[in-house]
């Protein structure tokens, strides 16, 4: 009898351990639940190469953008250009930002360098071969495609633009689908995950 007593009040005792030792992490962006990534290596404006893989260890900011872009791309660079801003030393120093393009004919390794300097943004870059740009374009929902224009170019490129945050394995945490996404709420995701993962 005694030992039925002692192991009914354990058994009521152990579910509020187990739900207290777990916390649960919410985000203001779309919840990617730890989604595996596709781990490409591109070429950077100062004409390296750049991996993804390289970054494990390393919550990492990922941004698709072009630089001929004058809407929404600079409105999503500036977004990023505050996250920098907003997080401590201590933090970035845990953090990796890379930027991809989405205009394969135009972005060249010089035309990049050039337009972050201009800028004075001090996160890499990322360019490609047309295949390799592509693969990662499908696997991050990107999508880019050219429409007709009176650019000198002849044309632009329209894409969504997804903005990720990677865990410290480079799995997917969290997407923000706007370009101009709040910047203070973009932090606190990054600083979850920071804290997380």
């Amino acid at each position: 009898m005694r030992i039925t007593a002692i192991l009914l009040a354990v058994m009521f005792l152990l579910p509020g351990c187990t739900s207290e030792d777990e916390k649960e992490i919410t985000f203001n962006g779309r919840d990617l639940a730890g989604n595996d990534t596709y781990k490409f290596t591109l070429e950077s404006a100062d004409g390296d190469l750049w991996s993804l893989e390289d970054q494990r260890g390393k919550v990492v900011i990922l941004v698709f953008m072009f630089t001929r872009c004058d809407e929404t791309c600079p409105v999503t660079s500036q977004n990023v250009k505050m996250v920098q801003e907003t997080l401590s030393d201590e933090e970035l120093e845990k953090i990796s930002i890379v930027s991809v393009t989405v205009d394969k004919r135009h972005d060249s390794p010089s035309k990049l360098q050039n337009w972050t300097e201009d800028r004075g943004y001090d996160w890499p870059h990322l360019t490609g071969s047309g295949s390799a740009l592509d693969m990662v374009y499908e696997t991050y929902g990107v999508y880019p495609y050219e429409e007709s224009d009176d650019s000198d170019e002849g044309y632009t490129v329209a894409h969504p633009s997804p903005t990720y945050i990677l865990d410290t394995d480079l799995m997917g945490r969290v997407v923000w689908s706007d370009y101009d996404f709040p910047v203070d709420l973009f932090v606190e995701d990054v600083r979850t995950v920071l804290e997380n993962y």
